[in-house]
């Protein structure tokens, strides 16, 4: 057999595609937990999304899940403030790059939708990925976030479409609550046939290697040139989320580890529980059918009151999820 070149040999050794498939069947999941809240949860128009834009908006999900993992893993992530800033990235790049929210209506889209049903999205679906992945039975504290978060996507559905800066039309709980368990029971697939089951998973291995950095870094980029060609993407604007970004990186960098591990490392053995993601989804969806018919019109108090909530997340997650960091660095300063 002829022998490859030193060089090639190298870097083959390197890309051991059958060390890091289960590290990418995890990645698959929770993309497709990012793409479930970010497009459906958070209710960006899936409607009006080409059958083929979906395959193509998984991918870009899995890009962006798998980036910030590594943020996650790298900086030991664990903390409220920490998850708060990874969360941060996440939102202002799928409200950038993906979806365009961020660009719409400004300072608004970018504070209500990017930095906060994106940001929201990002955190919420973090936070579903670990509990059903570490295999615990449902828990009050879980059901109550599914009914709360059902309750706030019954009254955003039924008030932002039918609002003229969305100018969507009127969408149906019947038509929704048929969205949302299709993509639910997708995703639920996902849990129970992707994911590594009764495996033991570390830490470290949740971080891109350079090959998996070109891998998924390539679609997310070709999304932006496209859409900056396209104009739905304007230089100016992308400024601002580029600039807040890269502040929340800087600023996870500034967090002490104190040898604590980040959130992933309660993943450390795997097995997914499906009842308690079928539980949370069936409290998510009961909760969104009371909330609807609480909305009106377009003036619903209800409705206002939730874009005030949202524009209040939007504006103060980061101020204060750095600032705790930044003063316990200084409380670590003092010792």
């Amino acid at each position: 057999m002829t022998q490859l070149p030193p060089v090639i040999e190298s870097v083959r050794r390197q890309i051991n595609l059958k060390d890091r498939l289960p590290v990418w069947r995890l990645r698959l999941v929770f993309g497709g937990t990012l793409m479930l809240f970010s497009e459906l949860v958070m209710w960006q128009n899936p409607p009006g999304r080409a059958l083929y834009e979906w395959p193509a908006l998984l991918v870009l999900y899995v890009a962006l899940g798998a980036i910030i993992l590594d943020l996650i893993a790298r900086f030991g992530a664990h903390t409220p403030a920490a998850l708060g800033l990874a969360s941060g990235v996440y939102g202002l790049v799928a409200g950038s790059v993906i979806n365009h929210a961020a660009f719409e209506n400004l300072p608004y889209g970018l504070l209500v939708r990017a930095m906060g049903l994106q940001v929201g999205a990002g955190f919420l679906a973090l936070m579903l990925f670990v509990v059903v992945l570490r295999g615990r039975p449902p828990e009050p504290l879980h059901l109550g976030a599914a009914a709360l978060v059902g309750a706030a996507w019954g009254i955003w559905l039924h008030w932002w479409p039918i609002q003229p800066s969305a100018g969507w039309g009127p969408v149906t709980m019947e038509y929704a609550q048929l969205v949302m368990v299709l993509g639910l029971a997708l995703v639920g697939v996902l849990y129970a046939v992707v994911a590594p089951r009764f495996g033991t998973l570390r830490e470290s291995q949740m971080g891109l290697y350079w090959w998996e950095m070109v891998l998924v870094g390539v679609p997310l980029f070709v999304t932006l040139l496209v859409g900056m060609v396209q104009r739905v993407i304007p230089f100016g604007p992308l400024l601002f989320p580029a600039a807040i970004g890269a502040f929340c990186i800087w600023a996870l960098r500034q967090q002490s580890r104190e040898d604590e591990p980040s959130v992933l490392g309660n993943l450390t053995f795997l097995a997914p529980n499906l009842i308690t993601y079928v539980a949370m989804a069936v409290v998510f969806l009961l909760a969104g059918a009371l909330a609807y018919p609480l909305v009106g019109d377009m003036d619903s108090p209800v409705g206002v009151a939730l874009y005030v909530v949202l524009l209040g997340f939007g504006a103060a997650w980061l101020p204060f999820a750095s600032g705790l960091i930044f003063w316990a660095g200084l409380r670590r300063g003092k010792r």
